[in-house]
């Protein structure tokens, strides 16, 4: 083949080639990419041959393949630059990263501010907001019993014989269980470990009235109820894990309290369900059970079941209040005489969620109160950005640029900017919700339910893109009103001056929403701190504390019971650094207090004094309600307890003895001592032998019932035993539960844990609303610190000719920096101001979550003004200095 014959079979091949452009493409390009090919195609052929020849028409192949393609997609892409809009993204993204100081420092404000705000909103939205995840959760209501003027007790729980007749009640009431709860032991055959588990026994329609059908097996039916025939049990998915997560656990049989159970059930997993109690906080169980008992052979004073009932659809809760009271005044007639006793309705969630619910709401203001901060913060970052520029707004303006064009152009800044701080606070907020449910108390409701999802993310990515535009609005409407006169007249001296009378009102907006925060934040704080120096009525400080439990199965008699509690208590008693061993039926702010006392006729009972000075004559007021507390001779001296007046119990086993509180001798012998004299619970008489302080159970700032200590030996089998040492509590735990092995390998020491633990659990939802107010507060304050620094080295930087010249001319340092703070403190003192009416509401909100401090306590309001006033000062001190340092000479050969 000659070269003219290959060279046109090449030029055939490229123009066929060119197809793969577009046709206005080749009709535009076509022939000069012809003629630029042809030219290399002789020049290479004439220079290698043929086989060069080849590798060019190879290498168009590849090219065409790329470009042509490209150039047929451009479409798409010019779709997204031709316009203005993308044009301005394009730039935007190019400005910011010529900035990277800038976006990385705004980015992590940003995502720091809209992070801890996300943790907040997941946690009330999951809380407060999301319907529980129940079949109609708003048709789901719990009762209690309001004893009026029987005795000081506005939520009670209810009796069996209650439930019974609200199941007969009918009407809007559709269904109704009752609940009951115990800690129980719990093994896998003869040769497993044996574990204490919270099980629920319940009415056989539990999971019908809730709408959740177990997973695995079936729920009870109603003949699996009653004495002797109970023997069936449905698993949580969270125990089903633990045991091995086996498919084929459906028949298999467990043991609980040494009795043999059918596992029939197994529940989906993510379910909890937690029984209400009147005191404490909800109890969630491991396992379900039918009644052992029939509900209608209760006790009717014995209130120690929880009801819960479904409305029927449509019912108005003024209905149903109307149905259950209905119920309870037959009950009072029935089974009090007709005293006044009451029952009533509240719904399921709002009964869960009412003990956090003002906490919740502060910190979701506090979260709002931060945005605002970051808000106004990332305003003011833009605005002195756009003054930065004003020299490029002004040639931009000069060359054509519209005003529209300039707000657009700050306004795509503030939104790529918002975009990456809610990116950020998405992924913060993702790992800090895990960390945040690690460490919430297990007695939060619905904590298993906290998470960041798809949804909250893009809420928060698309909060801080929103943020962002808003943010941007006050710069780009500055930047697009300013004529093209005034922006060359600013840009003449660096670092502008069109702006600054709106950064100064948005500094001062700073300090006004960080002042609120702070005030807040010190308020919780300052109430925390009051907790912690509470006295609880003992000495937690050396003490370890452990439950056994001691069930009928392997001791059914009350002399092994107490034998063994003697052997337990001497055991545990003789552990090196171990000085006293002691136990008591009911451990201070433990959650099991309350059924550990199941095997007495209450663990709350009414009790009388007869020919006490402080009866009054109403059977009502000389019958108080009390909490019955069992506990063994020592139990006083170990937990240090103070004994006001008379003894503790005597060794030698009198169950005849009592000590009462200061608090039933204050009111019953106001004048006289009560020791010697009579106390009797219903027909039982005691003598009471010593008064001491009492002890704080359930809440840390508030004594609750008054308590009557009577002997703890024999009819109580759950005891909780207490050891001081003068070690770390945590290092006698392995001998302790080495001591219980070695005594029966049958018994379980559970939770042991510290005192001290146990008194900072109960203080934990205190201590997490301390520490996330905290956080926003330290986070606003910084936020407007930054603020009122840039101002004031914004002022300072417009103002450095002058004040080189007055250097220059000998003027005293330490007045230019007075004259240079003096523009920061009134910035402050306009904020502070600002912010005052701010204090009072906040306060107003926030007094649910204060104990033993007021809104506007003067101690905190005062630490706070001085604090934010130093941090402040010290924002505007800085830039001064630095200024204030330079040669004046220097600063003026350089202007």
């Amino acid at each position: 083949m000659s070269r003219s014959h290959m060279m046109t079979v090449s030029e055939r091949w490229f123009r066929l080639l060119l197809r793969f452009y577009p046709a206005d493409f080749r009709d535009e390009m076509g022939d000069a990419l012809v003629e630029a090919y042809r030219d290399r195609a002789q020049d290479v052929l004439r220079r290698g041959g043929t086989l060069r020849l080849a590798a060019v028409c190879v290498r168009a192949l590849a090219d065409s393949l790329r470009n042509g393609v490209g150039e047929r997609l451009r479409p798409a892409i010019s779709w997204r630059r031709s316009g203005d809009w993308g044009r301005d993204v394009e730039h935007a993204i190019r400005r910011l990263r010529r900035a990277p100081t800038l976006v990385l420092s705004t980015v992590a404000t940003l995502g720091v501010g809209l992070g801890l705000s996300a943790v907040v909103y997941t946690v009330v939205q999951r809380v407060l907001i999301d319907p529980m995840p129940y079949k109609d959760p708003d048709d789901l209501y719990y009762v209690w019993r309001d004893y009026g003027p029987i005795a000081d007790l506005k939520r009670g729980m209810l009796a069996g014989t209650d439930v019974v007749e609200l199941q007969k009640a009918g009407g809007v009431i559709e269904q109704v269980v009752g609940l009951g709860r115990q800690l129980n032991t719990f093994s896998i055959g003869s040769e497993s470990e044996p574990i204490e588990i919270p099980v629920m026994f319940t009415s056989p329609a539990l999971f019908d009235l809730l709408g959740v059908p177990p997973a695995l097996g079936r729920g009870f039916a109603a003949h699996e109820v009653g004495p002797g025939v109970s023997s069936v049990m449905v698993l949580t998915h969270e125990l089903w894990n633990r045991l091995g997560a086996d498919p084929e656990v459906i028949g298999r049989e467990v043991r609980l309290n040494n009795r043999p159970y059918q596992v029939i059930g197994v529940l989906p997993r993510g379910f909890v369900f937690a029984r209400n109690e009147s005191a404490g906080p909800p109890q969630p169980a491991d396992a379900f059970i039918p009644f052992r008992v029939l509900l209608e052979d209760a006790n009717p004073r014995d209130g120690s079941y929880a009801g819960l009932i479904r409305a029927r659809r449509g019912t108005t809760p003024e209905q149903l209040a109307a149905a259950v009271e209905a119920v309870g005044r037959t009950v009072d007639r029935r089974d009090f005489h007709g005293r006044g006793l009451r029952l009533y309705p509240v719904g399921l969630k709002s009964d869960l969620v009412a003990g956090v619910r003002p906490a919740l709401v502060a910190l979701a203001l506090g979260g709002v109160f931060l945005v605002l901060a970051v808000m106004v913060n990332l305003a003011s970052v833009l605005l002195a950005r756009t003054a930065q520029r004003e020299q490029e707004l002004a040639v931009s303006r000069a060359l054509g640029a519209s005003g529209a064009a300039v707000a657009r152009a700050t306004l795509f800044e503030g939104a790529l900017l918002g975009l990456g701080g809610g990116g950020v606070a998405a992924l913060g907020a993702f790992w800090a919700t895990r960390a945040l449910v690690a460490l919430a108390p297990l007695d939060l409701p619905r904590r298993e339910a906290i998470a960041v999802d798809g949804r909250i993310a893009g809420v928060a990515i698309a909060a801080g893109a929103l943020i962002g535009l808003l943010a941007a609005l006050a710069p780009a409407t500055w930047a697009a009103r300013a004529s093209l006169s005034s922006l060359l007249a600013s840009s003449a001296v660096r670092g502008g001056g069109g702006h600054g009378r709106l950064r100064r009102g948005m500094v001062v907006t700073q300090v006004a929403l960080s002042l609120v925060l702070l005030a807040a934040g010190g308020l919780v704080v300052r109430s925390f701190e009051r907790l912690l120096r509470v006295d609880p009525g003992f000495r937690p400080e050396g003490v370890l504390s452990l439950w056994v439990r001691m069930p009928p199965e392997f001791f059914p008699e009350g002399k092994d019971v107490v034998a063994l509690q003697d052997r337990i208590e001497q055991e545990l008693a003789a552990l090196p650094g171990v000085s006293g061993a002691s136990a008591t039926s009911v451990l201070p702010f433990s959650p099991r207090a309350l059924p550990a006392f199941h095997a007495a006729s209450s663990y709350q009972t009414a009790i009388t004094f007869p020919g006490a000075p402080g009866n009054t004559g109403d059977a009502d007021r000389d019958a108080p309600l009390v909490d019955l507390v069992g506990a063994r001779p020592t139990y006083f001296d170990v937990m240090g307890i103070r004994l006001l007046a008379g003894r503790g119990f005597d060794p030698a086993r009198r169950e005849d003895e009592a000590l009462i509180d200061g608090a039933l001798a204050r009111q019953f012998f106001p004048t006289t001592s009560p020791i010697g004299a009579e106390v009797r619970i219903g027909d039982r008489p005691l003598t009471i032998v010593g008064v001491v302080r009492q002890p704080r159970l359930y809440d840390v700032h508030q004594d609750g019932r008054p308590q009557l200590f009577v002997r703890a030996e024999g009819f109580v089998r759950h005891q909780a035993f207490v050891l001081r040492t003068d070690r770390d509590p945590r290092a006698l735990i392995p001998d302790v539960r080495l001591a219980i092995r070695r005594i029966d390998p049958r018994l379980v020491a559970a939770q042991i844990r510290p005192m001290g633990d146990l008194v900072g659990h109960s203080l934990r939802r205190q201590h997490i609303s301390a520490v996330l107010l905290s956080a926003f507060a330290l986070g606003a304050l910084l936020l407007a610190a930054m603020g009122l620094y840039g101002v004031v080295a914004g002022a300072v930087m417009r103002r450095r000719h002058e004040l080189a010249l007055r250097m220059a001319v000998g003027a005293d340092h330490r007045a230019l920096l007075r004259l240079v703070l003096r523009e920061g403190a009134s910035l402050v003192m306009a904020g502070v101001l600002m912010g005052a009416p701010g204090i009072y509401f906040a306060g107003r909100v926030i007094r649910g979550v204060l104990l033993g401090v007021t809104p506007l306590d003067p101690l905190t309001l005062t630490s706070v003004a001085v604090g934010l006033g130093l941090v402040t000062m010290l924002a505007c001190y800085v830039p001064a200095r630095r200024v204030l340092g330079i040669d004046p000479a220097q600063l003026l050969r350089r202007e």
